[in-house]
């Protein structure tokens, strides 16, 4: 994955269109099985040491929504 090519893509996006986007790409990847709630689990144990309270609380807000059924 080209990090430039993909923040090109989304830069200009409002938060409510990245939503969108997350939303879609993330049923995508659970349609293919290539996505799923102990998936998005491990991702944030892995990314919550860097993260303030605030953003852990936004990335949980987040995988709410991705795990709501579709």
């Amino acid at each position: 994955m080209d990090l430039n090519k993909q923040y090109e893509t989304y830069r200009n996006q409002t938060s409510d269109e990245l939503m969108e986007t997350l939303l879609k790409l993330t049923a995508e990847q659970k349609q293919a099985g290539e996505m799923s709630e102990s998936k998005m689990e491990e991702i944030y144990r892995m990314l919550s040491p860097m993260l303030s309270e605030s953003q852990k609380a936004r990335m949980r807000e987040i995988i709410r929504r991705l795990n709501e059924p579709i």
